[in-house]
């Protein structure tokens, strides 16, 4: 009867849950720490405080639009040097609704921008320079199509889901070209740490394959969502890929759950391919298109004719 039990225990899937709830705390910590890092970087609250609300507004974008589409688990985090991220887990996946995901932080962003900047041209108020710039740089720049920023992520999810070799070329140009900016933006060390970032999703996606080929091999199905996961397949799944990861099997046994489980879900979770919903027909993918070449270049227009070429 003993027996019987502590087998049973080890076949139970657990369920998720601290990554996918919203955390206040997690946000607050976060943005706490940006600013007084960022405060003794810039040694100025105006700079500091008008970094945090551009970069704030930006993300509350993808907020907004991650808990309209149900996303689960969704959160804010502020990192230094870098900016911010807001991460959840889509209950639905659909490209169309991912494309405004990625288009809802930047655009918000630059439409203000553009007013600000719009307002300084017609009384030369300094003070819409000042706060104008920050929302078109910091925007615009998102847009660039180069990963893992969001214009990467839109052309990424627009032409290039489901090929991992296209994905690999689109990761190997995305880190060339923030290396390159590196250079010509005078040692812009954020983008080094991006390019750094981009090094790490390659080895993610090259690991993630690997697992995958070992369990074709096995006959274990993967083509799922985790809720539809049975617990004899989360097993099967999560032993090849600790198995497969010197740094998880140093942590991790395969015979028994760790009080650190979450961690080996959130591995599990990169491996599932879930149905994915393509709902783009060749209309609404010109559309999003037109969006992000107004959205980028309709600012550059405005500089440019700011600065009397145009």
């Amino acid at each position: 009867m003993t027996e019987e039990n502590e087998s049973s225990e080890l076949v139970v899937k657990p369920g998720e849950t601290a990554f996918k709830k919203t955390s206040l705390s997690r946000t607050l910590v976060s943005l706490a720490l940006f600013i007084a890092i960022d405060y003794w970087i810039f040694k100025s609250w105006f700079s500091v405080l008008l970094l945090v609300t551009v970069i704030f507004i930006h993300e509350l974008g993808h907020f907004i639009a991650m808990k309209f589409f149900g996303y689960k688990g969704v959160n804010m985090t502020f990192v230094p040097f870098v900016g911010a991220y807001v991460s959840g887990t889509a209950s639905n996946l659909s490209r169309k609704n991912k494309l405004i995901v990625l288009l809802a932080g930047p655009l918000p962003g630059i439409v203000i921008g553009i007013i600000l900047l719009y307002l300084h041209q017609g009384n030369y108020e300094h003070l819409y320079f000042q706060l104008a710039m920050p929302f078109l740089l910091l925007n615009v720049f998102n847009l660039l199509p180069v990963f893992p920023l969001d214009g990467g992520q839109f052309f990424q999810t627009l032409f290039f889901n489901g090929s991992r070799i296209i994905q690999l070329l689109f990761l190997y140009l995305s880190c060339g070209a923030l290396v390159y900016l590196f250079f010509k933006l005078n040692n812009a060390w954020g983008l080094l740490l991006i390019a750094v970032l981009v090094l790490l999703r390659i080895g993610q996606v090259n690991q993630v394959h690997k697992v995958r080929k070992q369990l074709d091999e096995e006959g274990v199905d993967y083509a799922c969502s985790y809720d539809d996961l049975t617990d004899a397949e989360y097993w099967q799944i999560r032993n090849v890929v600790i198995s497969n990861s010197r740094v998880l099997s140093s942590k991790f046994s395969t015979e028994e759950q760790s009080a650190d489980e979450q961690m080996i879900i959130k591995h599990i979770e990169s491996v599932l391919v879930p149905a994915y919903e393509d709902d783009l027909t060749s209309g609404s993918r010109i559309a999003f298109l037109l969006v992000w070449i107004i959205a980028f270049t309709l600012p550059i227009l405005q500089w440019l004719q700011y600065k009397g070429y145009l």
